[in-house]
């Protein structure tokens, strides 16, 4: 079987704000609110530790929902967004969410995509601080045709 994960940890080094939302999401948490029944059921377990068995991740990690980041984790990569996704990373929508949050999974509420969106965003803060940054304009340096 493939371990092609790196871990959420790895995710952190570049993505320190985005690893922060996660941690404090219930994605992080997923396994602990099983109790230890649950923790042994296969059917809670393929949403709640989805990659325990292949990779010895026993929560829903970054990699869980963007794919294992063996092969686009380099900086060089990720700063080729097409270079990155040819190579795994996974923009994940709803289709892929609903993988789990679907009408068979015990809720008490049906599944609201987009309330749900909001819930986990880890990246609004780190898309400002770029955009941002992107908007600081270097200072001109002064041509040598000023001095005549």
């Amino acid at each position: 079987m493939a371990h092609d994960f790196l871990g959420s940890e790895s995710c952190q080094a570049c993505h320190p704000d985005a690893y922060a939302a996660w941690q404090t999401s219930a994605h992080a948490r997923s396994r602990e609110v099983l109790s230890p029944q649950q923790q042994k059921d296969v059917r809670c377990l393929s949403c709640h530790s989805p990659n325990q068995t292949d990779q010895k991740v026993s929560h829903v990690a970054c990699e869980s929902c963007h794919g294992g980041g063996q092969y686009y984790s380099a900086r060089f990569v990720m700063k080729d967004s097409e270079l990155a996704r040819l190579v795994g990373l996974v923009d994940p929508g709803e289709k892929s969410c609903r993988g789990c949050h679907d009408g068979a999974s015990p809720s008490l509420k049906p599944f609201d995509f987009t309330a749900k969106l909001k819930a986990i965003d880890h990246w609004s803060v780190e898309r400002a601080k770029r955009k941002a940054a992107a908007a600081v304009v270097p200072p001109l340096k002064p041509e040598a045709s000023a001095s005549r």
